[in-house]
């Protein structure tokens, strides 16, 4: 099967393994009482202490990363750019998902994430 931006799914599953698991190593020292981060069934889940979250999901059958905060109205979908190697929304706005984390994080939570 061919994903849009992938030679194949493994490559896809790949990709989007390293990049939840790079978001998932950031909140290793994070105290949980801040802010908590799991990864299951191919979704990353940050928890919030007022019962808020950020989930990013895994959507192979359109070979994007979906990313939603539904507390603040926030959902983005993104595509990978092979030739940038990482993603960016879909809608062409420049957004890339860990930059947005990194200032979500620091602006909601006063947390400096490092990927």
């Amino acid at each position: 099967m061919s994903i849009k931006g992938f030679r194949d799914e493994a490559h896809y599953r790949e990709t989007m393994a390293v990049t939840l698991g790079r978001i998932e190593k950031a909140f290793y020292d994070v105290d949980p009482d801040v802010a908590e981060c799991n990864v299951q069934f191919g979704a990353l889940t940050i928890l919030f202490p007022d019962g808020s979250r950020c989930i990013l999901s895994s959507q192979p059958s359109v070979g994007q990363l979906w990313m939603a905060i539904a507390s603040k109205g926030i959902a983005y979908h993104f595509d990978y750019d092979p030739a940038l190697a990482e993603w960016r929304d879909d809608k062409g706005d420049g957004v890339e998902p860990l930059a947005f984390l990194k200032k979500f994080m620091a602006e909601s939570a006063g947390l400096k994430i490092q990927f």
